[in-house]
């Protein structure tokens, strides 16, 4: 079986060929997603908010008034948001789609 030639390390200044005390694991270096909630506890949660906040908050700053229908997170999951109460909030359709695609577009660029 071919093995793969040995790299140097990527730590500056180190001499080593393939390198064992600068290894950095693959599982180590991707956080793992926060849990999310489903289920009746999720529909409790959007129950509360939409009870809280029946109107887009996207919308009426603009003087839109649009019902809300969509549980959104502040902070997104995928960017270390957490799926509780103090990282939501409640937008239409139009909002959360453009919410997405902005999103979308970010995590791209990031790579």
């Amino acid at each position: 079986m071919a093995m793969a030639p040995k790299r140097p390390c990527a730590v500056p200044m180190c001499p080593n060929l393939d390198c064992q005390v600068h290894q950095v694991e693959a599982w180590r270096t991707r956080r793992a997603p926060p849990p999310r909630v489903r289920g009746r506890k999720l529909q409790s949660m959007r129950a509360r908010l939409f009870a809280k906040h029946p109107l887009c908050v996207l919308c009426l700053p603009k003087g839109v008034v649009s019902p809300s229908t969509i549980r959104d997170h502040t902070i997104p999951l995928g960017e270390g948001g957490l799926d509780d109460e103090t990282n939501e909030q409640a937008l239409c359709r139009t909002c959360s789609d453009a919410k997405t695609r902005a999103e979308s577009a970010r995590g791209l660029r990031r790579g």
